[in-house]
């Protein structure tokens, strides 16, 4: 039979709330009677629950992640990122996949007032009312990941998306190119819309305009890229010199469809894009690499700073790094 905490007490002659200080590491109980308590819990082999120890700590060990949809690479790198710092401070994770708006709701009410977790981290939600951010950080910390919330005072890791962006349109610019197509994510998208803008930007601080017919958007998928491609060879259009696709996979579609009219890359046009995705470097693809896991690591470490008490709110900016590879036209290695 196993020992129970009222046997301790009865071994110690020390109360339960006692015990349960030397137990949960307290400052607040001396030396001698530490050694005494778990003299005793040796003793008795007394293992105590672990739920009876997180609910008098009002804590669970474990971290909410939500995300809005399954399926992406990107998202896969930044959980395992917040994993390994999660499992090295002994965090379990909860992790939800959103399926739109209202579901979104539910999942961060639910985490943030259903004393279900210690810590929220969030990415790239499309539910933006911040009196429900406001309310739940008075019960859990939240963490952001990818874009802040306006009006809404949380941590936040974000890429730099400006810099990147700078870096792959000075490059393309470098190698002497002037008729560049940009092909950006949805309009309203924060980090397309950040990315465009210092792509336009940077051209225009050194006299080079793009135009408005050289400016495209997808979705950031394959097949959004393809898709633009094909409308050129469809419509007629003249194929740009240079295109900077504004994430590695509207690039990687792109270069299919070149490839099937017969263009070569980088000799016919050349091309950029922006992640640094696992594929890119297959392919010899010109991008920025981003720090995804990192991302997750940084989203994490300010989690468990919060939990333990640190109060004062981070904003942090993770660096990005100008990757040259062969369909710029430079050569690798």
């Amino acid at each position: 039979m196993n020992a129970t905490l009222q046997d301790v007490c009865r071994k110690t002659g020390l109360s339960t709330a006692t015990i349960s200080r030397v137990l949960n590491d307290s400052p607040l109980v001396t030396e001698p009677t530490r050694r005494r308590v778990l003299k005793a819990v040796e003793a008795l082999a007394y293992r105590p629950s672990h739920a009876a120890r997180t609910l008098a700590r009002r804590c669970t060990d474990t971290l909410g992640v939500v995300f809005p949809r399954i399926g992406s690479g990107f998202y896969t790198e930044i959980l395992q990122g917040i994993d390994e710092i999660a499992a090295a401070h002994g965090f379990h994770l909860v992790t939800a996949f959103a399926h739109g708006l209202r579901d979104e709701k539910e999942l961060m009410t639910q985490f943030m007032r259903g004393d279900r977790v210690d810590a929220a981290i969030l990415l790239n939600l499309d539910f933006r009312d911040p009196s429900l951010f406001q309310l739940g950080t008075q019960h859990v910390p939240v963490v952001l990941i990818d874009e802040p919330i306006p009006g809404a005072d949380l941590s936040v890791v974000e890429i730099d998306n400006r810099g990147g962006a700078e870096a792959a349109m000075m490059h393309l610019l470098g190698h002497g190119y002037r008729d560049i197509a940009v092909i950006a994510g949805p309009p309203g998208n924060y980090d397309s819309d950040a990315r465009l803008e210092s792509c336009l930007t940077v051209a225009n601080r050194i006299g080079v305009t793009i135009p408005e017919e050289r400016l495209f958007f997808g979705n950031f998928t394959s097949e959004s890229g393809e898709t633009i491609a094909q409308q050129w060879f469809d419509e007629g259009r003249p194929i740009p010199r240079a295109i900077l696709a504004l994430n590695d996979v509207m690039a990687l579609g792109v270069m299919e469809t070149l490839r099937a009219h017969g263009l070569r890359v980088p000799e016919d046009v050349a091309l950029a894009g922006m992640d640094d995705c696992e594929a890119a470097s297959y392919v010899g693809l010109t991008t920025v690499h981003v720090p995804i896991r990192d991302m997750g690591r940084e989203a994490c470490r300010i989690a468990v700073a919060h939990i333990k008490g640190a109060l004062t709110v981070e904003k942090r900016v993770m660096p990005t790094q100008l990757i040259t590879r062969r369909t710029c036209g430079c050569s690798e290695g």
